[in-house]
This record gives structure tokens, C-alpha cells and sequence, in this order.
């Protein structure tokens, strides 16, 4: 199990391709171990946020099933025992903030807990692409205006 975190306001400054998004550190914690041998079909999926449900979805929604995913990387990309590939989440991501607590559930599988916390240093302002909120940013964070992508230039 993973919860898959993503800095949404660095999206601007990623120009698409993720690095900072989705690789930072702590950004992806998994566990509590692996599982094989488990059939994904027709399993509940649920996020929450301070025992809130913001995401609540089967694996039957998905467009790909995981074999065809795992499939489709391998046709470029050397898997080897131990990679993890993530698959997505269903609709509705929220942003969290420190003090949040993060639970990630799915069915058969158990429940994945975070607490969201103040990193020890901050962000550098002096160097790089920093972070930003724009409209597009919020959008995409929250898991909204996809139909207007490409129609309308975001404002900022």
C-alpha cells in the first residue's frame, strides 16, 4: 500500500515532468509490507483526511487494469523484484497540511496512516524554481477542470 503525495504548487515549475511533484523526499510512504498473490478486481479504495472520506473508489473504475499497466511500462522499462509501481488514485485529491492525519484504506489490504508534518528545513528561495498557487495549480490539486485544460490559458 502507498500514499502518494505530490507538491501541486511546484506543477507550474515542473513544466510536466514531475521531479519535484512526485520524487521529493517522504513523498511516497509505503507499507506496512508486501502482499502477493492478491486479487485487485472489485476492491474499495478510500482516502481520508482527519477522518474525513475525500477519495472513495473501486480498482473496477479503473481505465487499465494493473495487469495491462505492469504490461504496458515493461515493454520499456526493466522491472525487477521489488519495484513498486503506483496506479493511481480515484477522483478528488485534497491538499493536506501539517497536523493533518492521512489514512489510506483498501479493501483486503488494511489501512495506511500518516501524519503530515513540518519538514525540518524550508524551501530554498535564493536558488531554483520556487512553488505557486495558481488557479491552474489549485484546479489540478484539487482533481478538477480537466475539460478546460488546453481550452483556456490558466490565470495567474
Amino acid at each position: 500500500m502507498a500514499n502518494d503525495y505530490g507538491l501541486h504548487d511546484f506543477r507550474d515549475t515542473n513544466a510536466g515532468s514531475m521531479l519535484w511533484v512526485k520524487c521529493s523526499d517522504t513523498l511516497c510512504p509505503l507499507g506496512p509490507g508486501l502482499v502477493t498473490d492478491w486479487d485487485f478486481h472489485g476492491k474499495r479504495l478510500r482516502t481520508r483526511v482527519n477522518g474525513r472520506v475525500v477519495q472513495d473508489g473501486s480498482t473496477d473504475e479503473m481505465t487499465w487494469d494493473m495487469h495491462y499497466l505492469v504490461a504496458d511500462i515493461a515493454r520499456t522499462i526493466t522491472l525487477y523484484p521489488g519495484d513498486v509501481l503506483l496506479s493511481g488514485t480515484p477522483a478528488n485529491s485534497r491538499p493536506v497540511r501539517p497536523g493533518d492525519v492521512v489514512e489510506v484504506e483498501v479493501e483486503g489490504l488494511g489501512c495506511l496512516t500518516n501524519h503530515v508534518v513540518t519538514g525540518p528545513t524550508a524551501v530554498r528561495t535564493d536558488v531554483g524554481a520556487q512553488p505557486t498557487e495558481s488557479e491552474e495549480v489549485l484546479s489540478t490539486a484539487l482533481g478538477g477542470d480537466w475539460e478546460f485544460r488546453g481550452i483556456r490559458p490558466p490565470r495567474r
